[in-house]
């Protein structure tokens, strides 16, 4: 198709179709001739010319982004430049990914105990856990962060509310490559501003939400947001660079394994971690040594058999990502099939292996 849009190829659009234009065979031109009407269908003739059927102009468009990713930014960067603020709004250092590190994650591995339910926190219960957990400066209560100051996304929404977004398509007829590309680069920037437009009001709408959810707690997300570190009952996050990036830990506490004979091996503390990017593999983050570790050593992938990683960022995908890893740890090593790199039993001397005796108790 980039190829065809950069050629002299003339096009024919009928209906809101493209039809591609069938080069001209002898062969081809009595097959034609000689089909049944009703073989015909996708055949379009201008000027004693065929042409075939394609695709529906709406669906160009809205696949162009993946069809030529360097139109597609070229078009968003000049839609950008015709609002004063950014189309993504909000900064670090406090993003969604925190949100959702806070609200969903947290109350998950950090629950409160009443009677036999462990029920979850909610929004302002877990603001309050932080607040009693965690010495927060006074002068830290009035500070402010750009993600719960909606007014420059809303600016930015009404400078997209002037901007035409209606996708008028073009008249029926013969339309060279030029001027197809020319309507394509102005449908796509009407998509574009559409899109965004939505985008935009979902997003002041949430941030909104969430500020009234949590109004008497504000300061309290603005300070973790800030410093991008806290743990709290063995649960843990820390910022990874400027971004709205993290590595997501659950501490382990020591735990004992035992071998084929039946020995007792005290593994100390570590922290079991996930990032907010792929891939979503647990690693331990310390040096550390386990039968599922492939050596003695800081920031290592858990061997874990039949898991297959999440794809995108959320609370289940971490969630899930560090119960497999905790699983595999502590409950996971078969002291008679002894799978994973190495065996808690001693090694054999010819065999180079993480030995395990200053663990046996």
């Amino acid at each position: 198709m980039r190829r065809l849009l950069e050629s002299s190829t003339d096009f024919l659009v009928e209906s809101g179709f493209l039809y591609l234009p069938l080069l001209f065979d002898p062969a081809m031109d009595r097959e034609i001739q000689t089909a049944p009407d009703s073989e015909k269908g996708s055949l379009s003739q201008i000027d004693g010319q065929y042409f075939v059927k394609t695709l529906s102009l709406p669906s160009l468009v809205a696949n162009l982004r993946k069809i030529n990713k360097n139109v597609y930014d070229r078009v968003r960067s000049t839609v950008a430049q015709k609002i004063p603020t950014k189309l993504d709004g909000g900064s670090a250092p406090f993003g969604w990914k925190l949100v959702t590190i806070i609200f969903q994650v947290m109350p998950y591995f950090i629950k409160k105990n009443r009677g036999l339910e462990r029920k979850k926190f909610d929004k302002q219960e877990i603001l309050k856990l932080i607040a009693e957990k965690v010495d927060i400066p006074p002068t830290r209560h009035e500070g402010s962060n750009t993600f719960f100051d909606v007014g420059p996304l809303k600016e930015s929404l009404q400078e997209l509310q002037r901007l035409d977004s209606i996708l008028v398509l073009p008249e029926d007829g013969k339309i060279s490559a030029a001027e197809l590309s020319n309507w394509l680069e102005k449908a796509l920037e009407s998509q574009i501003i559409a899109e965004e437009r939505t985008r935009l009001r979902e997003e002041v709408q949430k941030r909104e939400q969430l500020v009234d959810a949590v109004k008497e707690y504000l300061p309290i997300l603005l300070y973790v947001g800030e410093k991008g570190s806290l743990e709290i009952n063995g649960f843990g996050f820390t910022r990874i660079g400027m971004g709205d990036d993290y590595l997501i830990y659950k501490r382990s506490g020591e735990y004992v394994l035992k071998d084929y004979y039946g020995r007792s091996y005290l593994f100390p503390d570590c922290r079991v971690a996930v990032p907010t990017f792929n891939p979503f593999r647990p690693v331990v983050i310390e040096k550390y040594k386990h039968p599922f570790l492939y050596a003695h050593d800081s920031g290592q992938e858990i061997c874990l058999t039949g898991f297959n990683p999440p794809q995108e960022f959320s609370a289940k995908a971490v969630i899930q990502a560090l119960e497999e890893g905790f699983s595999a740890l502590l409950y996971g090593y078969d002291a008679r099939r002894r799978r994973g790199y190495h065996s808690l039993d001693d090694p054999r001397q010819y065999v180079k292996t993480v030995e395990f005796k200053d663990y046996r108790i």
